[in-house]
């Protein structure tokens, strides 16, 4: 009963000594604060949360714990299949705001992986911020990247050559949507 007293103990110094940026995500059941999370990451929330309102956008159903941070995974897996074939040699992290979750898609190397649950970028590093229910219509088809930008759903955070690198290779990977195509 003391060993387990012990490692409680520990625990709970390591997670409340760890710095801001390497803190869980909502998925963890830590509270998220959008402020702190990225500078851009208010303007999106409040530009999801309009979209939302106006039925532009699919809410996803909120989904606590493993559950959500599963569908999290699924998500970002179809996003980096969807740019494999065009993001080679790039690199970025992307903020998925509801949760507060950071991951990483790195292409420098043979594929193009994605890494998540990671520290927030350095202030000087690609950062593309968005939300669930952006990727959801992303990959499904229902969104294009350039209507997602231009609502202000999706916003990159790169220099300038980066950024249209970035907006150039999500714009291929998910073409305008039309209701006359669909």
């Amino acid at each position: 009963m003391r060993a387990s007293a012990i490692v409680a103990t520990g625990l709970a110094l390591l997670l409340g000594s760890a710095s801001p940026m390497t803190r869980g995500c909502g998925y963890d059941g830590m509270a998220v604060d959008l402020t702190t999370a990225h500078p851009a990451s208010l303007s999106v929330a409040l530009a999801i949360h309009d979209a939302y309102q106006a039925k532009l956008l699919t809410k996803p159903i909120a989904l606590q714990g493993g559950f959500g941070m599963r569908r999290a995974q699924i998500m970002l897996e179809k996003l980096r299949v969807a740019l494999a074939p065009i993001a080679m040699g790039e690199r970025f992290s992307l903020l998925l705001i509801e949760p507060g979750l950071w991951a990483h898609f790195d292409g420098t190397g043979a594929e193009l992986r994605v890494t998540l649950h990671v520290a927030a970028p350095a202030a000087d590093e690609r950062v593309v911020i968005t939300g669930e229910g952006v990727l959801l219509a992303l990959v499904q088809g229902k969104l294009g990247a350039d209507q997602a930008l231009q609502a202000g759903l999706i916003q990159m955070q790169a220099t300038l050559v980066q950024r249209e690198r970035l907006t150039a290779n999500w714009s291929q990977a998910f073409p305008p949507y039309s209701v006359v195509a669909r």
